[in-house]
């Protein structure tokens, strides 16, 4: 295998799908992102000035079978829990899982589902 290059830094951004834009940017502002529509069927989220994510609207889209999903890797897992918690949404239990995290997950509107961990 050849080495990473070092002349460039990668950042991947998650796509989810949503099936109503509205309630997609209504959900992450709520959580505390900052959400720019590109268009009707395409926004970005963004966190402290970075682009975290992208939503985009995908029309025959069953939340019950959507498998889509995304990690925030964050430094205090218990501090964000607190904060959503404290919003009103639906979340689970944080607590030290198996493999080395201490993360929670939350899902969205469209079933996307959001897990944020640190390392335990």
């Amino acid at each position: 295998m050849p080495p990473p290059t070092t002349s460039f830094q990668v950042v991947g951004k998650a796509i989810l799908p949503v099936i109503e834009m509205e309630d997609a940017i209504s959900f992450y502002r709520r959580l505390g992102f900052d959400v720019e529509p590109y268009d009707d069927g395409y926004s970005f989220v963004n966190n402290a000035g970075a682009e975290i994510l992208h939503l985009r609207f995908v029309e025959d889209l069953d939340p019950e079978r959507n498998a889509a999903s995304v990690y925030f890797h964050v430094r205090d897992a218990d501090a964000v829990h607190r904060e959503w918690t404290g919003k009103g949404i639906a979340i689970d239990n944080i607590a030290d899982r198996p493999w080395g995290m201490r993360e929670f997950t939350v899902t969205d509107p469209a079933g996307n589902l959001i897990r944020v961990g640190q390392n335990s």
